[in-house]
């Protein structure tokens, strides 16, 4: 008799539906449960139904067109690993589920492609800046089309818009930025960003400032003057965005001991800043970022604290709600906060050890 995913929740002393959240990626199920289901996995020799047999059963998206569209970005930054990761998700799943899928990228949003005027589109998932202008700067015609069609918009939505919402609980990222950094024993921390105006990155600046203040340290924000009302929204990848910022933090008298950067990219440019000063992170400034993308991380010396908002987790999520939503238009739009976890690095150093070191070192 074939091996049932029944079997692995009783043998791993968890519900059907745990199994599932653990064979699907739910980032959400604690380390021990995962540890505990794939073993019972290996054990009884489960192997899961895979995209073949989904695709040949009943799909509610079989035969489906989705669009999958870039809205109002610059081409480069469907290539940002966090970016990537949440598409490859979302087109995975579609695959996996029989969806004629569609992709268009309107940089500008300033016209109605052909593709979204002349075919049937049952379903759409977004990608778009997250800008507040964004959506008053796009083509009228392109925007009526695209909200008369059931939608989820992933890794964020611009102010204003319509549709559901998968996204990381930026909330959470910038809780965890605040409480890290305060444990480490840092008590002056800074919030650095080049793009002020960006929803994400204000969501989590606003979390992380609100968090550092509830436990008492002193905080500082150094913001650029941001990207507003240009579309495409460009990508940070040029040290000038960031260097005048890191400049201002280390001319501030008594300055920070740690500073959170909302992006992986961000940090990326920082830690050129500093090497060009001859200082380092991790021994002249600890540092903490966000989104775990990889191949930015890979360079870094020494290692990059950052917080992983599982964006591969969140394409594949943002299908099951579009399939939630195409079963129920009548109801509010929803948002839906997947929560990030922290991975750590060698960029925050324990602050209190590190300067008592640096005082002995100083004495001797």
């Amino acid at each position: 008799m074939p091996i049932t995913v029944k079997d692995v929740a009783v043998t791993a002393s968890v519900s059907l539906g745990t199994v599932s959240r653990v064979l699907n990626g739910d980032p959400s199920v604690s380390t021990e449960v995962r540890r505990r289901v794939r073993e019972a996995v290996d054990t009884l020799g489960y192997t899961r139904l895979r995209s073949r047999s989904r695709a040949n059963s009943y799909s509610p998206l079989k035969g489906r067109n989705i669009a999958l569209v870039m809205l109002g970005m610059d081409r480069s930054l469907a290539d940002l690993p966090s970016v990537a990761a949440a598409i490859h998700g979302a087109e995975a799943t579609l695959k996996e589920l029989g969806a004629n899928l569609l992709l268009v990228d309107i940089p500008r949003a300033d016209h109605l492609p052909a593709t979204l005027g002349r075919n049937r589109i049952d379903g759409l998932l977004l990608q778009g800046a997250l800008l507040e202008t964004m959506l008053q700067h796009a083509n009228i015609a392109l925007l009526q089309r695209l909200e008369q069609i059931p939608t989820v918009w992933f890794l964020g939505k611009p102010v204003g818009a319509w549709g559901d919402v998968v996204e990381s609980n930026d909330r959470s990222v910038g809780r965890l930025a605040a409480e890290h950094l305060w444990q480490q024993g840092h008590r002056r921390l800074a919030f650095l960003s080049p793009k002020p105006h960006q929803a994400t990155f204000a969501q989590r600046q606003a979390a992380f400032e609100w968090h550092a203040r509830r436990l008492g340290a002193h905080l500082t924000t150094v913001l650029g003057e941001g990207s507003e009302g240009k579309q495409p929204i460009p990508p940070v990848d040029a040290l000038p965005s960031v260097d005048g910022l890191v400049e201002q933090l280390l001319s501030l008298p008594n300055h920070p001991t740690a500073v959170f950067v909302p992006g992986d990219a961000v940090a990326a440019m920082v830690y050129r800043a500093l090497a060009q000063r001859g200082l380092q992170i991790g021994r002249d400034l600890s540092m903490i970022s966000c989104n775990n993308e990889a191949t930015l991380l890979a360079g870094l010396y020494p290692s990059l604290t950052t917080i992983d908002i599982h964006a591969e987790y969140i394409g594949r999520r943002a299908v099951d709600q579009l399939i939630w939503r195409l079963a129920h238009r009548e109801l509010p739009a929803d948002d839906i906060g997947v929560e990030p976890t922290l991975h750590g690095g060698e960029s925050v150093n324990n602050y209190a050890a590190s300067h008592a070191a640096s005082n002995g070192h100083k004495t001797g």
